[in-house]
């Protein structure tokens, strides 16, 4: 099973986004009826704003069995267009009150509901050699392609960093990456679920967001590195967020290299 806490949840928290908190249980919950919703596709899409409903429909979707298609909102019609024709995606997945472009408009709609479903807990229906999600390059070299990713890489890639960053159930992440790539959806997301602990989706980026996080018991923060020189330089200004960043258990920079003047910036002001 990709998460198995899922199937056997309680009432512990798994997921936050903003404002909006699920305990285990509630998100079972809520992704088992986007799991009944869904039933029988092969790919759905999911409007993949920083939203609950966009963490939901993803895990319900692959319970289901379905590939999952990450929509970067910012996409324009053509990109769209294109990876709608391209996916073929039989049911979008979004808020209530996400706004489309008409690039989506013949796909069928489907709102999610973070607070549906009071049936059995999750079960999950996908096998390790299916296609679980199809992630979109970005199209600098031609129109945007997908990358079909086998349950197999998503469970074998999380397991892997889990046992070199001693991953562990009561760890809670913190980040603000988008939902629509790896980074942000696959390891921000999926990835501590999978290990039983706790998420926290700050939103749109601000360093001080990250802090508010730690300081809510937050014990690792993903990011990039031009937030990271944005932490620095905030850090530098306020005690209070250098002693929040000095707290957590690990800060990970991922999908590109982490400047050496950053690195060491952090380190003086934060001791990390």
């Amino acid at each position: 099973m990709l998460l198995p806490r899922l199937a056997d949840p309680d009432g512990s928290p798994a997921l936050r986004v903003g404002e909006v908190e699920l305990a285990y249980d509630e998100l079972s919950a809520a992704a088992a009826a986007v799991a009944e919703a869904v039933a029988g596709a092969s790919r759905v899409a999911v409007w993949a704003e920083s939203s609950v409903e966009a963490c939901v429909g993803a895990i319900g979707a692959l319970a289901a069995g379905a590939a999952v298609v990450p929509l970067n909102p910012g996409y324009g019609e053509r990109e769209l267009e294109h990876i709608a024709s391209d996916a073929a995606p039989e049911l979008i997945l979004t808020g209530e009150d996400s706004e489309l472009p008409p690039a989506l408009g013949p796909i069928e709609r489907r709102a999610v509901d973070p607070r549906a479903g009071a049936g059995a807990p999750l079960r999950e229906a996908m096998r390790p050699e299916d296609t679980a999600l199809v992630l979109y390059t970005s199209g600098t070299t031609g129109p945007p392609k997908g990358a079909m990713i086998p349950l197999r890489a998503v469970s074998a890639n999380l397991d892997a960093l889990a046992e070199v960053w001693g991953w562990a159930s009561d760890d809670r992440l913190a980040h603000a990456l988008p939902l629509f790539h790896v980074h942000g959806l696959i390891l921000g997301i999926l990835g501590p679920l999978r290990r039983g602990g706790q998420v926290e989706h700050v939103g749109r980026f601000a360093a001080a967001s990250l802090g508010d996080a730690l300081e809510r018991g937050a014990t690792m923060v993903f990011g990039v590195p031009t937030m990271y020189s944005r932490i620095a330089a905030d850090a530098a200004e306020d005690g209070r967020l250098a002693r929040a960043f000095a707290g957590a258990r690990l800060l990970v920079s991922g999908s590109a290299a982490l400047p050496a003047v950053v690195h060491r910036r952090l380190f003086e002001l934060t001791g990390q």
